[in-house]
């Protein structure tokens, strides 16, 4: 079979070697000849691919809602001319994004120009221009700014409506993973101060004004870009030192013009500044003598940059996994789709999601559930409390109880004492009470000490101390004020109902396995948090999405309509 050659004009004005009235006659019927012949292409596709989920969602859900958001994406007056590619073609190709793997601009580019079936969702036809990867980057960026939750709410609401689920009696499970950024952390601490350095006074010069360009200390450039290469620890010290005096320079000199700077350019000044200042201080120490020195690794925070490119990605570190640089996504969800999406920092503990995803449904005004599940991340007493003043009342954490100083599950927990009379005093398991009470200087809570003399003979011991603890061993326990909320959690799981709930704390495991393997969450594709919340927020939706048309093919939920009859029944409950 010979190789076709490459097309070197415009296949659709160019007609082959035709009799002229044969080509009058062309010219005059092509449109609908091509027309035609789109159909019939897409016609012989969707019969071969009619089981496929775009093809089923293209008759099945309609983001008719999603388009009208993004109506002012256009300017609908003014110069200009008409715009190519219409906003539902535009939306659609979002769609597309999150079912293909999150994929970047140019891998959605090709998805478009090259696959037949995301062409006919997408509503291009066979032989028509489609978006480069620059206008899908300018929708995408416009979506991310405007209307990061367009579709997963409109996806929500049709799902209540199609197969309905009662949010407020229907408890969620809430897990976090992490989300990596999609720059890759510097190297040492001396390079990321120059190369935040190096980005500041480019700035400076191509943006500042030129009264203040003298405010700018006089500085090598060429040598900030391109560091020397350190081969001992002689030259590292001195490239540290020489980093840490040319930040200290720029924050002197550059701090006091920004009352003076356009708020545009202080928006880009500012961070730069603040992130000089935060890389010094936790990466760095000075000593008596004024010399610089490289903080050891565990006195270091947790909230660290390591990217001069994206400020506001930090490392989750998540027992036994590497540390990750980039996000800490979180979502609750349900047994048939999820509720919530949150993207926090990468070293945001995780037991802040159970308040993040209360948060989030707040600010929807959607109802809060019952109860939230989650894994001992959540167990703690501050997250208890937390939850239930943010949902006021409402919403009950569900967790294992950590089990914090002790080894092993059967080691009693804080939560199995118990504080009696006027606070002062704590009773054990076996009855025994100690009034032996020390106050915290790092906390509200208080110590109680259990010696060994006053528990001879308990036959508790094991479970108490341990196999190997000594006769005269002690035992503290430290009570904090959140302790009535562990005590009450703790009888809630011995209960039927709390024991059936967190049975059911598996189910949120496949769905998070779904969104990094498939959906493109496990590395977020543009820098910063926004970027990474319109990700998360596209990638749950098609998930739900995806899980609804599982639910219909099992017939666990009602068959669907077409898209028109659907959207009707919509609108009118609505």
């Amino acid at each position: 079979m010979s190789i076709l050659p490459f097309p070197t004009s415009d296949p659709y004005t160019k007609l082959p070697d035709l009799p002229p009235v044969v080509q009058a006659f062309l010219r005059r019927f092509l449109a609908l000849i091509l027309t035609w012949v789109s159909a019939l292409v897409y016609q012989a596709v969707l019969v071969q691919c009619a089981r496929h989920p775009l093809v089923r969602l293209a008759f099945l859900y309609d983001p008719s809602a999603v388009v009208i958001a993004c109506r002012d994406y256009y300017h609908p007056s003014g110069p200009g001319t008409a715009p190519t590619f219409s906003v539902r073609t535009l939306v659609r190709a979002e769609i597309v994004r999150a079912w293909a793997d999150s994929c970047s601009d140019r891998d959605l580019e090709w998805h478009l120009a090259c696959n037949l079936l995301v062409r006919w969702f997408v509503g291009l036809p066979l032989l028509g221009a489609t978006p480069d990867h620059t206008t899908l980057n300018r929708f995408h960026a416009w979506l991310t700014i405007h209307h990061p939750d367009a579709l997963f709410r409109d996806v929500l609401t049709f799902l209540d409506q199609i197969d309905p689920e009662d949010p407020a009696t229907t408890p969620q499970i809430v897990d976090t993973f992490a989300m990596a950024s999609p720059v890759t952390p510097t190297s040492s601490p001396a390079r990321l101060v120059l190369h935040l350095c190096t980005r500041l006074v480019s700035a400076w010069i191509q943006h500042a004004p030129t009264a203040l360009q003298a405010a700018l200390p006089p500085l090598d450039l060429g040598a900030l870009c391109k560091p020397p290469v350190t081969r001992n620890a002689v030259q590292r010290q001195a490239h540290l030192e020489q980093a840490v005096t040319v930040a200290t320079w720029l924050v002197t000199d550059l701090h006091p013009c920004l009352p003076l700077l356009e708020p545009e350019l202080k928006a880009v000044i500012q961070p730069g500044l603040d992130a000089l200042v935060k890389v010094i201080a936790d990466e760095t120490t000075t000593n008596a003598d004024g010399a610089v020195r490289e903080r050891p690794r565990d006195d270091k925070g947790h909230y660290r940059l390591m990217s001069a490119v994206d400020l506001e990605a930090t490392f989750r570190k998540h027992e036994p996994d590497p540390a990750v640089l980039g996000s800490n996504a979180m979502i609750a969800t349900t047994a048939t789709r999820i509720r919530a999406a949150v993207i926090r920092t990468g070293s945001t503990p995780d037991q802040e999601a159970p308040v993040a995803v209360l948060e989030q449904q707040l600010a929807a005004k959607e109802p809060l559930p019952p109860a939230l599940i989650m894994d001992q991340a959540g167990g703690m007493g501050k997250t208890r409390a937390q939850v239930a003043s943010v949902s006021d009342g409402q919403t009950r954490m569900v967790a294992q109880v950590p089990h914090t100083c002790v080894d092993g599950t059967a080691r009693f927990t804080p939560a199995d004492f118990r504080i009696t009379g006027a606070g002062d005093a704590c009773t054990c398991p076996n009855g025994v009470t100690s009034r032996r009470v020390y106050h915290q200087s790092h906390g509200d809570g208080v110590e109680f000490r259990f010696f060994g003399g006053d528990c001879r003979g308990c036959p508790l011991w094991e479970r108490c101390r341990g196999p190997a603890s000594k006769p005269q061993s002690q035992r503290s326990v430290y009570l904090s004020p959140y302790h009535a909320h562990l005590r009450e959690a703790a009888a809630f799981n011995a209960s039927a109902e709390g024991k059936s709930l967190l049975r059911g704390r598996w189910q949120v495991e496949p769905t998070v396995a779904w969104l990094v393997r498939y959906n493109g969450c496990r590395q977020a594709r543009r820098v910063g948090l926004a970027a990474a919340q319109c990700q998360l927020f596209q990638a749950c939706a098609v998930r739900n999405l995806q899980l609804w048309l599982g639910r219909v093919e099992r017939k666990q939920a009602p068959q669907p309509r077409k898209v028109g009859a659907v959207r009707q029944e919509v609108a009118q409950a609505a």
